[in-house]
């Protein structure tokens, strides 16, 4: 039987301790010259790149671009209505709108919040996945801790909900969640993602629900990964991991960068994981077979009340207690991975980079009001160097975030550790026998038959 971490209501209980005026979940009281922000990769790299060729008589296909965003937090009263995480989404509409994929973290079930409901459960109305569909996401993860927080019929709500909505479901389906699925196709070439969660909350049997995609770290989960990412490399061109694990509000642990590693080292070509609440930076993998594979160690939140009442006055955290929450500046900061994939006959090159993003809460200026205003945008070296500044105080924060050279707001020349060449995803022979397909996925169905792959090396 497979084991994966139960993770108790004491854990959770750091997640609203502490400032007044915050929510809970059920509303209780708690607390390189890179492109700018707005503009899309430009494609005189995929132009000139290595391994894509010359310019020809024709342009080449421009660049897949994907983009991956962490936690989507319905916290009530302040980010529970549609049209309020519509709104926190908005400022990011133009960013989304480039690319051909944009994807984030529903970090909650479907469903409405009864008073019986456990009080740290995250839960969404269904009109939420609409507004996150018209706010410029093509997809959410769902395979996550809390996906399960009303119960099977909350997972189910999720499942139906998604697609009705014009949305990806990944890590989740009633048939099969760990079927890779397609986020962008063009010219006969396919980017899909693999999506699972490391770890459930206690919820009984939808915590054990073969409708989600759980990998625990370990043998067994690897195993699991292993099967998924080669079914994906079988039937896509390139593949994204994005899985849900560590712990909250410190730095990503060593134990869930080695399962990143290790979905590198089966072929997965840009690893991004989300759980934390706080970013981490991003740890370039030299695989066993010499590719260089990007692993956004931790996103962090997109859109949250958390942190709602920290300001650029403040220490980034309570020294004393880094989980008092509300405080917690760290909780406001999020990374936007930034992957643009280009293909030739033989080769495909990644030219990948981050966005920071900066959500801004009313309430930290004015208390008294009751559903504050909040929005997400992305952050701005210079205009906003008060709060960079001020973040960078605490030593033990994600302060290499600020001088990464693939951060793509920072000015700077281009640097070689932002993008990567290398073969064309295919399975060997051995691993392809893991393959056991519970039908044609999405990926398989999207492949044209014609479209041949040369092993990778």
């Amino acid at each position: 039987m497979d084991l994966w971490p139960i993770v108790g209501g004491a854990i959770f209980a750091t997640l609203v301790v502490g400032c007044g005026g915050g929510d809970a979940p059920n509303g209780a009281s708690s607390s390189h010259a890179q492109p700018s922000p707005n503009q899309a990769m430009p494609v005189e790299t995929a132009e000139t790149s290595v391994g894509i060729g010359v310019r020809g008589a024709s342009a080449p296909e421009p660049p897949l671009r994907i983009i991956v965003g962490g936690d989507l937090l319905p916290h009530r009263p302040s980010l529970i209505s549609p049209a309020a995480i519509g709104n926190a989404l908005a400022p990011l509409g133009s960013l989304f709108g480039k690319a051909d994929a944009a994807i984030a973290n529903y970090e909650a079930a479907t469903g409405e919040v009864g008073d019986k409901t456990e009080r740290l459960a995250y839960a969404a109305p269904r009109g939420w996945l609409s507004a996150l569909h018209d706010a410029g996401l093509k997809g959410v993860t769902v395979a996550n801790n809390h996906t399960c927080d009303l119960g099977e019929s909350g997972l189910s709500a999720t499942l139906e909900a998604a697609p009705a909505s014009g949305m990806l479901a990944l890590g989740g389906d009633a048939r099969d969640p760990w079927a890779p699925q397609v986020l962008a196709m063009r010219g006969g070439h396919t980017v899909c993602a693999v999506a699972w969660t490391t770890l459930m909350n206690s919820q009984g049997g939808c915590a054990r629900s073969k409708q989600l995609a759980v990998a625990p770290p370990g043998r067994v989960g690897n195993a699991k990964i292993d099967r998924a990412i080669a079914r994906s490399l079988a039937e896509c061109d390139a593949t994204v991991a994005i899985f849900h694990g560590g712990q909250e509000y410190v730095p990503q642990t060593s134990t869930i960068l080695e399962q990143a590693k290790h979905a590198a080292d089966s072929g997965a070509d840009a690893v991004i994981i989300h759980h934390p609440h706080v970013a981490s930076p991003v740890v370039v993998h030299e695989t066993r077979d010499g590719r260089k594979v990007p692993i956004f160690a931790s996103v962090g939140n997109l859109a949250t009340n958390q942190g709602e009442s920290w300001k650029p006055s403040m220490f980034p955290v309570m020294r004393t207690n880094r989980r008092l929450v509300c405080v917690n500046g760290w909780t406001r900061l999020g990374v936007l991975a930034d992957l643009a994939f280009s293909f030739s006959d033989d080769s495909v090159r990644l030219d990948w980079g981050f966005h920071l993003s900066w959500t801004d809460n009313q309430h930290a200026q004015d208390r008294k009001v009751a559903v504050p205003k909040i929005e997400t945008r992305l952050l701005d070296p210079t205009a906003d160097r008060v709060i960079i500044d001020r973040l960078k105080e605490d030593t033990a924060g994600p302060n290499a975030l600020f001088s990464d050279p693939c951060w793509f707001e920072r000015a700077g020349a281009n640097d070689a550790r932002c993008s990567a060449t290398f073969a064309h995803t295919s399975r060997f022979s051995e691993a392809a026998a893991m393959v056991e397909p519970v039908g044609k996925s999405p990926a398989a169905k999207a492949k044209k038959p014609s479209h041949k792959r040369s092993p990778r090396r």
